[in-house]
């Protein structure tokens, strides 16, 4: 044994003895040295803060907005409410230098893009502000920034140039919201500021307004009620004649007796005409009274907010009853009038017009039901009543109100007299002829029908002024809910608390609503750039490029004079020590480079140059067992194998972000466990997971062995072939 460790020292020996008696070996054993620290150094150096140059990245920035006013939104007049966000942006970004930003017009900047001289352009159309002002308006339309990157002259700008964008984009947005909640904090503020001494005087108004309606509606529900007293007297009466019909017939063939019995029955019911007509004014007069009572209720409502839309909603509700009423009101009046001029002797010209009035006042009534339905929907829906549709009430209010007033006019002008003189002549052609006995039971028949007729007439008017009576009785409940709910929404404790805040300072309000949570950034193993952050990677993948250089300007083989008599890993061992007493000063120059000339952070500068040497070590034995046992093929599969470890080893991109592949091998790749120790000495070792990578490493070692050695022996003859065929060739 110790005769085989003297082999393998004698033959390491003699290569230092080369070595140094050669100055050429001396001054490429220095290169040999140097050179994989060179390509760690510059690589390091040139990433060691790359985010803090960006300034030098040109991105060209256009405006071409036109501003927009939230003033005029909220329909207020409120200072400084117009906004231009492309202006703004401008401003913040001449604050900015972290981009090169380029103030220029539309032309010039997509010129710069297309030929590279900027490497992205953000343009700000015409609308952006008016476009993103209509947030608070019911028609929203998403404004569009368009940005423009020449993505061929460089993949990383492209992605910083990105990053820059989103800041502008974030900026936009805490603008508009800033903007916006001051007008909203003054717009709020003005309002709470009145809200504690308006309260109790606003609650008043609408409790007293409340209270007026509420007695119209039970004026209005006595007046039903005498009118139907009026009906039920008058159908008491027309039973009363109906009743003595019989008798009438029996007296014709009684003869004086008879005539004078009949002129007896129509005196007793002569006052029949005052009745009838009278009845009917007062029919009309109630149904103007029922108009107006919709009309004040109406009026009543005021501004609806979120906090009275409840209350708006009963007095919609109380409204379309009332005009639901009135709707069957006007279908009996229509129908007794009909009716009664049915059974005249010469019927009224006049009363065939007022019914076509009658129509179309009760279209009138039907539409105004449907615009009631639909602002209740609204209100419903959005907690509020918009103008127009208010508006749009209020007018179909004026002529509904309008109409019934015309029919009323034109009954007492136009019909009510001849109405009523056509009854008394009724009665006066059945008193002169009350002699003739033949033609007065006749006479009688036609008395009993019309007086039925008005009889079904006065019930289907009666009929409709119990449905009137009911819609009134609801809308006096609705009435009481309604005073309740704005003593409520006076008295809301939630209500109070709020117009409190809303007293609040407008900026302070702004600034809360631009920003309403602050980010603290607490860093857990805090890096302090990015050159120390990209170090071990740079540095492991240095120390595998030294191993790369030591085979391809070594030779691996020993020289069959110092080699003969000697055993196959006695050759192995003497020739690997040369090559990794040249890995140890590889990663020694490259580590103690990286700590004290370009001096990155490393909070432990012992592990980190230990595991530099462990990486060294490790890589100079994958390279040399590889080239030894397969020779030329061995170095090709030994680039290929650093290929795979630079993509898969997470050294740059974070391992989840490649593709699966790349996922699956990065466990079994080195540079991953030994990158992962390197990390632990930069930003701060966490427990045991520094040796646990170290320890992970070290299976490389006889797994390298076995292939130097072991598989050596198999692959000679095999390795010999493939040389002498690639020698044969004349250029490999």
């Amino acid at each position: 044994m110790i005769q085989h460790a003297k082999n393998i020292l004698k033959i390491f020996a003699g290569d230092l003895k080369h070595i140094f008696l050669n100055p050429v070996a001396m001054l490429i054993a220095l290169g040999l040295t140097l050179l994989p620290a060179l390509y760690a150094w510059f690589n390091i150096a040139a990433s060691w803060d790359p985010y803090a140059n960006t300034k030098g990245l040109k991105v060209a920035v256009v405006n071409l907005d036109e501003g927009a006013s939230i003033d005029s939104i909220f329909d207020s007049d409120i200072d400084d409410s117009a906004i231009n966000i492309g202006e703004m942006i401008l401003d913040e970004l001449r604050k900015n230098d972290k981009i090169g930003w380029q103030f220029v017009d539309k032309d010039e900047a997509m010129d710069g893009v297309e030929s590279g001289k900027f490497y992205a352009a953000v343009i700000v159309p015409e609308d952006f502000s008016q476009k993103i002002s209509s947030v608070l308006t019911s028609h929203i339309e998403r404004p569009v920034l368009q940005y423009y990157v020449n993505e061929k002259k460089n993949a990383v700008a492209t992605k910083i140039t990105g990053k820059g964008v989103e800041s502008v984009q974030q900026q936009i947005n805490e603008t508009f919201i800033s903007s916006a909640s001051k007008v909203m904090g003054k717009l709020v503020n003005g309002y709470s500021d009145d809200w504690s001494s308006r309260k109790d005087t606003d609650r008043g108004d609408a409790v007293s307004s409340l209270n007026e309606i509420k007695d119209s509606l039970n004026q209005l529900t006595d007046t039903i009620g005498m009118l139907k007293a009026t009906l039920h007297t008058v159908n008491s009466l027309n039973d009363g004649v109906k009743g003595t019909l019989p008798d009438v017939n029996k007296m014709i063939a009684s003869g004086e007796d008879t005539a004078q019995s009949a002129r007896t029955l129509v005196d007793s019911t002569r006052g029949m005409s005052d009745i009838v007509t009278g009845g009917v004014d007062d029919t009309l007069d109630q149904m103007t009274q029922i108009e107006e009572t919709v009309y004040e209720t109406f009026h009543v409502l005021g501004d609806v907010s979120d906090t009275s839309a409840d209350a708006a909603i009963n007095t919609l509700k109380a409204m379309e009853s009332l005009t639901s009423g009135m709707i069957s009101q006007l279908n009996s009046f229509s129908t007794l009038l009909g009716d009664i001029n049915s059974k005249l002797p010469v019927k009224l010209t006049d009363v065939a017009r007022i019914q076509q009035e009658t129509g179309a006042a009760v279209k009138q009534q039907q539409e105004l039901l449907t615009k009631l339905q639909s602002a209740e929907k609204t209100v419903k829906e959005t907690r509020k009543l918009p103008g127009d549709i208010k508006d749009d009430i209020g007018d179909s209010l004026s002529l509904a109100y309008n109409s019934i007033s015309d029919i009323h006019n034109y009954y007492t002008g136009k019909i009510e007299v001849p109405l009523k003189d056509s009854l008394d002549k009724t009665y006066d052609a059945l008193g002169t002829t009350a002699g003739a006995l033949d033609s007065i039971g006749n006479l009688a028949g036609q008395i009993d029908t019309t007086l039925t007729s008005v009889n079904t007439s006065s019930q289907s008017l009666i009929e409709a002024l119990d449905s009137a009576l009911n819609l009134i009785h609801k809308s006096q409940e609705r009435v009481d809910d309604m005073i309740t709910d704005v003593n409520k929404v006076a008295d809301n404790k939630q209500l109070n608390k709020i117009m409190d805040i809303m007293k609040n300072d407008p900026e302070q309000f702004s600034d809360f609503m631009m920003k309403p949570a602050d980010m603290q950034t607490n860093k857990v193993y805090p890096v302090e750039n990015y050159g120390s952050a990209m170090a071990p990677f740079y540095t492991i993948l240095a120390i595998w490029v030294g191993g790369l250089i030591l085979v391809a300007l070594l030779k691996t083989k020993v020289e069959p004079s110092r080699s003969q008599g000697l055993r196959l890993y006695e050759t192995y061992f003497g020739r690997y020590l040369t090559f990794m007493l040249f890995g140890i000063m590889q990663a020694l120059v490259v580590s103690l480079g990286d700590l004290y000339m370009l001096k990155i952070q490393c909070l432990e500068p012992g592990k980190f140059v230990l595991a530099a040497v462990i990486a060294s070590i490790i890589f100079t034995n994958i390279t040399y067992s590889m080239t030894i046992s397969f020779g030329d093929v061995g170095k090709a599969i030994v680039v290929v194998f650093m290929v795979i470890q630079v993509a898969g080893s997470g050294g740059t991109f974070p391992i989840q972000v490649t593709p699966r592949f790349f996922q699956m091998v990065n466990p079994l790749l080195p540079f991953t466990h030994l990158i992962n120790a390197m990390r632990e000495c930069v930003g701060g070792i966490y427990e045991n997971a520094y040796w646990i990578d170290i320890r992970n490493v070290l299976v490389y070692i006889p797994l390298s062995l076995l292939v130097g050695i072991v598989l050596r022996k198999k692959v000679l003859e095999l390795n010999e072939f493939f040389e002498e065929k690639l020698s044969q060739t004349g250029i490999m």
